[in-house]
């Protein structure tokens, strides 16, 4: 047997007419797929708007994070302006400064002063006016006039010391030229003679 041996023919039957088909009936359309290019233009505007979206938002984080650094600056430099204030206060409202103040405005302290006894009222000691000249050294500046003076003196000390020390210099060295020009003005003859 071969393979090559050709299998028998077969008829074709018709189909009975005594079979009933069914009738034919138009299909539905199918329904219409969106088109590619309406799908990316709207694919690519929501990734735009997603864009400018993303954009937006960090603008605006870059400039609150400008305004918090520049606001957090002008906080250390108002820290800064409220520490010297205070310390001017507290240089103003020193004790030393109060009786500076007072003195310039004649106030003097007393050597015989009277006490006041709050809860009964009573006066304790003899309460006497003051001249002002019986504690010259309580005058408020004393001390640093003193020390103004005397450095003062110091500084005019060490100028007069260094005028003095350049006027030897000088006249040393006028000295020295007047003994140089003596020896040139001897002749020769007379200085070997010697």
């Amino acid at each position: 047997m071969s393979a090559l041996t050709a299998a028998p023919a077969k008829k074709h039957a018709r189909p009975q007419p005594d079979v009933t088909r069914p009738a034919l009936r138009p299909l539905a359309t199918p329904s219409r797929r969106m088109a590619r290019l309406p799908f990316l233009v709207v694919l690519i505007v929501a990734f735009g708007l997603g864009m400018a979206g993303l954009l937006m938002l960090n603008t605006t984080l870059q400039n609150q994070e400008f305004e918090a650094r520049r606001l957090s600056s002008q906080a250390s430099q108002l820290t800064y302006v409220q520490d010297d204030l205070e310390s001017q206060l507290q240089k103003v409202s020193s004790p030393a400064s109060l009786a500076q103040k007072a003195y310039a405005q004649g106030m003097r302290p007393n050597v015989n002063p009277a006490f006041l006894v709050m809860p009964d009222g009573t006066v304790k000691g003899k309460a006497e006016t003051t001249k002002g000249t019986e504690m010259r050294y309580l005058q408020p500046g004393v001390e640093e006039q003193l020390g103004a003076d005397r450095a003062a003196a110091e500084a005019a000390a060490k100028v007069a010391k260094a005028q003095g020390a350049q006027t030897a210099k000088q006249a040393s060295d006028g000295a020295a030229l007047v003994v140089a020009s003596a020896a040139s003005a001897v002749p020769p003859s007379t200085a070997t003679a010697r």
